[in-house]
């Protein structure tokens, strides 16, 4: 009976022993950290792996309890890296970033354990393990953890029990577009970050005090934008080619007036060229109800230009008319004299009889020129005799042929014409100044204005 009951308390003792003493209690883990006091003041480091203080710190620690006291107070820190695009069809914009969320977990103290560790640094598998505050995007598209090889998580735990929590995250988030004054706009892009599992009586989110979103590259230079100032990209892209195409087309206005082909092609071709870089604009940009800044730059250059080309009809139609009346007047003045050479040779022969006794006048037959000659009467029969065979239509062919060779000849330029390109090569340059005064002082003073706003609303946040 002695046997059994000293048999009965070895047990009960044994199963105290494990009871009261897991594989590696706080108690004795604390116990040679004690000693080590004194050696962490003069420059000693612990020596102990990390992987041993964090599965302590493990024991009958539950990630689904919240730290204590309730709410728990957390400060977000972003570090951009990159903003990579800023699509104006999707309304997007895809940014790479740093998140931080701290918070202190009295739980993760360990300062009485190891008072010689500065931190405890832990990798990705251990955060599931772990409570969180779970910040999101809530406005985000798409996001993911960048994982090259290994997800791009830092867990960090501070002596005092503050817990850091860091991912590299690439987001796609939406952008407020307001295309009315682009590309002189402003677009405002917002991540909006907040607790998905909790709510503001568990968990507050606060910005950190210093320094809450810094940003790595100080010329952050975006493929389409600046944070904050045009680009000269658009600048290049969108407006410098218009004025080259508009500058084209008034060319015509100091050549020639009858060099019609020439001035029909550069006009023809600059409309053509804007029409095309139009198109290839619009496709680049959403659907939209309303008139945007670049659709009213555009629709004026082509206006200018379609006015270049109405100046040169007119001038073509005027150089038309005068070519006309010059051939009418030609025709009538050549009318008028083969209907005098007529009359002319129709009378010659009675002419000679009558003038005989005096001279003869005759006309000859190799210059068609009347001449006066003064013989005598012995030779006036032979004079007249050749008088008599020259046809009634004698000028009719050497006229005829000197008329078609003057209108091949080409007629000069119209005064009219030339006074209209002289005005339009003064007016059009002045009114296009006139316009890119007006749409630049315009639209730039209400960029200014916007970029004022959201530079004061950004301030307040």
């Amino acid at each position: 009976m002695t046997r059994m009951i000293n048999s009965v308390q070895s047990v009960l003792l044994e199963l105290l022993l494990t009871i009261a003493r897991p594989s590696l209690t706080a108690t004795e883990f604390v116990r040679p950290y004690r000693s080590e006091t004194a050696r962490c003041e003069n420059g000693f480091e612990s020596s102990e792996k990390a992987q041993d203080l964090a599965r302590i710190l493990m024991d009958n620690y539950s990630r689904s309890a919240l730290p204590e006291p309730a709410p728990v107070n957390v400060h977000v820190e972003i570090t951009i890296q990159d903003i990579s695009d800023i699509s104006a069809i999707s309304g997007t914009f895809v940014i790479d970033f740093w998140i931080s969320a701290i918070w202190q977990d009295t739980r993760l103290k360990f300062s009485h354990i190891d008072p010689c560790r500065r931190n405890l640094s832990l990798d990705h598998d251990m955060e599931p393990r772990l409570w969180s505050p779970n910040v999101c995007i809530v406005n985000s598209k798409k996001t993911k953890v960048h994982d090259s090889p290994k997800p791009n998580i830092l867990l960090m735990i501070f002596p005092n029990g503050t817990t850091w929590l860091n991912y590299r995250i690439r987001s796609e988030s939406p952008c407020i577009m307001e295309l009315r004054k682009f590309p002189l706009d402003s677009i405002r892009c917002d991540l909006i970050f907040e607790s998905y599992s909790y709510n503001i009586a568990e968990v507050t989110l606060d910005w950190l005090e210093w320094l809450p979103v810094s940003i790595i590259k100080d010329d952050l230079n975006l493929p389409d934008f600046k944070l904050t100032n045009i680009t000269y990209g658009k600048t290049t892209e969108m407006y410098l080619p218009t004025y080259v195409s508009v500058f084209i087309s008034w060319i015509a206005f100091w050549m020639d007036t009858r060099a019609l082909p020439a001035r029909i092609t550069l006009s023809v071709s600059s409309l053509m060229a804007l029409t095309f870089q139009f198109g290839t604009i619009v496709r680049t940009l959403p659907k939209a109800s309303y008139v945007k800044a670049i659709d009213l730059w555009m629709f004026s250059c082509v206006g200018f230009i379609f006015a270049a080309l109405v100046e040169l009809a007119i001038v073509a139609y005027n150089d038309k008319i005068v070519d006309q009346n010059q051939r009418r007047r030609k025709a009538s003045a050549v009318g008028n004299l083969l209907a005098r050479a007529s009359i002319t040779t129709a009378g010659l022969p009675d002419m000679k009889q009558r003038k005989s006794s005096r001279g003869d006048i005759f006309l000859d037959y190799n210059s068609k020129e009347l001449l006066s000659v003064t013989t005598n009467n012995n030779n006036h029969s032979n004079k007249l005799d050749r008088q008599q065979e020259i046809k009634p239509n004698y000028g009719s062919n050497q006229i005829q042929k000197s008329y078609s060779q003057q209108s091949i000849k080409k007629s000069p330029p119209s005064e009219l014409g030339s006074a209209i390109d002289r005005f339009s090569s003064i007016a059009f340059p002045m009114a296009f100044a006139v316009f890119n005064a007006i749409y630049w002082t315009y639209y730039l003073s209400s960029y200014s204005s916007t970029k004022s706003l959201i530079n004061r609303s950004l301030d307040v946040l």
